[in-house]
């Protein structure tokens, strides 16, 4: 982690809106749009995701790395449009933390991609391709496509089979995506 990052002290400091990534493809059948710092519009959503993280700077690697951060938290519809209002996994029953314990104090609501979603691991990865896993978990037009494009297979499997591969490819990608276009000053 680096430190002495400057930060933005007005609005017209930070990247346009418009440069997230789309799960889903739109009414037209394309994800991403014109908006942000340059057009992510495609048809095809593999391209889409390199799109909006090529211009970054990001490879197949770390866009592959980065969607598991998706193994940690939940979908809104009233944010994303995606996830339902709660599922059996959010619906405020105790749930399990990282360290094998569980906690009921969250807030309840929300589709998450795995059951534990408060743990962080490699959960994502692994569940994505297993057709057993409950229908409550999200399964999304972009997280599949890592698993079928030829350029992010070989990192979803990688992932898929190893933790600790899957940690340090996300602590490497985050650390890449966190400093990207920062200013940085010496801290004494």
């Amino acid at each position: 982690m680096k430190y002495g990052r400057v930060d933005a002290t007005s609005p017209e400091q930070c990247s346009p809106e418009g440069n997230l990534p789309d799960a889903e493809a739109g009414d037209e059948g394309k994800f991403g749009g014109p908006g942000g710092t340059a057009s992510t519009e495609d048809t095809a959503v593999e391209w889409h995701l390199r799109k909006v993280f090529y211009r970054m700077g990001l490879g197949d690697e770390e866009i592959v790395a980065l969607s598991g951060a998706h193994t940690f938290g939940r979908a809104y519809a009233d944010r994303s449009g995606l996830g339902a209002e709660k599922t059996k996994f959010t619906d405020g029953t105790p749930t399990k933390l990282a360290d094998g314990s569980s906690t009921d104090k969250y807030t309840p609501g929300g589709s998450p991609w795995v059951e534990e979603w408060l743990v962080f691991d490699n959960s994502y990865f692994t569940t994505i391709t297993d057709s057993s896993t409950d229908d409550e978990l999200l399964k999304l037009t972009s997280d599949k496509i890592l698993f079928k494009d030829a350029g992010f297979k070989p990192f979803a499997d990688k992932y898929a089979k190893s933790n600790d591969d899957f940690l340090a490819g996300y602590a490497k990608a985050h650390k890449a995506l966190s400093e990207l276009g920062s200013k940085f000053e010496e801290v004494i």
